[in-house]
């Protein structure tokens, strides 16, 4: 039987009802000697911590206080050593001797003392040199690479003294005097008549890339036609692509005039000239004055004689 409400939830159990009771004795601490021991032991680690913090931190200040307060510069690299050797390499010909008298190494200089970049500008500011590179071969060396612009064309040019002077015209149209090339190499390019400007110049050479490409078809497709090229005259021809009726004319000890069209093939033009060539030798071989194969379709020869014919 359910009891009343003011003797709602007491219990029959005899003793104590307080948390403290109910939860059992408080346990003790032990104070033992081994326990004692165990503490003192982390005390003394923990000090012992603390001390090594201390000094760690004392050390950082010492040190970065000597070195703010230091007169002399730390030396961070190792000592540099004298350069030894001067490695040279060209696709040209630029000889040993051009490079000893463009690039000047003072003696006992070391490999971090020498300014590869201000060497690099110099070199590629001699006007035969295309593109150069300097680089340090440690532990004593420096290479220097060179590649040279390529010939293509001699320039008749006045020199100071009014004698005529020889220069080289490069694939890039630089104007140049020309070292360490064997006078036979020299001998077989063609002399250039350049185009000239309006305001009467002749430089800048434009369109020699094209130019280029002719003389290394004529030289491939007719190599005995080719070495009797005397003269590439570019008078009508300013290397601007967009003009109409840009030639190339080609003076020669077998022809006197003949005639290109830069807009056309020229494996096709020196096609269609090998073709008159050819019915010529078998009519006689006439002696030939002209031949315009800049015409479209066909081509236009002048004999010596005085008469004409298309092909």
């Amino acid at each position: 039987m359910i009891g009343k409400g003011k003797t709602k939830g007491s219990s029959s159990a005899s003793g104590s009802q307080s948390w403290r009771e109910l939860t059992g004795p408080r346990r003790k601490r032990l104070n033992s000697h081994q326990a004692r021991r165990r503490r003192l032991g982390r005390i003394v680690k923990w000090g012992l911590a603390l001390v090594i913090l201390g000094l760690g931190s004392w050390a950082i200040v010492v040190a970065v206080r000597s070195l703010t307060k230091r007169d002399e510069p730390i030396l961070i690299n190792t000592p540099s050593r004298e350069i030894e050797q001067l490695i040279f390499e060209t696709d040209g010909v630029l000889p040993d001797r051009w490079l000893g008298q463009v690039v000047e190494l003072k003696k006992g200089m070391t490999m971090m003392e020498a300014d590869i970049r201000a060497m690099k500008v110099l070199l590629e500011a001699q006007p035969q040199v295309r593109t150069a590179s300097v680089e340090r071969m440690f532990p004593n060396s420096l290479k220097i690479a060179i590649e040279e612009h390529e010939p293509v064309l001699r320039l008749a040019v006045q020199g100071r003294d009014g004698r005529t002077e020889q220069r080289i015209v490069s694939r890039a149209g630089t104007i140049y005097v020309g070292i360490g090339y064997p006078k036979g190499a020299l001998s077989r390019l063609p002399f250039m008549e350049p185009y000239r400007h309006p305001d009467g110049n002749y430089t800048p050479i434009r369109g020699m890339d094209r130019v280029a490409e002719l003389l290394r078809a004529a030289r491939r497709e007719q190599p005995e036609f080719f070495s009797t090229w005397r003269v590439v005259s570019l008078k009508h021809y300013s290397g601007e692509e967009d003009l109409l009726g840009q030639v190339i004319e080609i003076r020669s000890t077998q022809i006197d005039q003949v005639i290109f069209s830069s807009a056309k093939s020229f494996e096709q033009q020196l096609d269609r000239m090998q073709v008159i060539f050819n019915y010529l030798a078998r009519r006689g071989d006439p002696s030939l004055k002209r031949i315009d194969l800049s015409l479209r379709g066909s081509a236009a020869v002048q004999f010596k004689s005085g008469r004409v014919s298309s092909f």
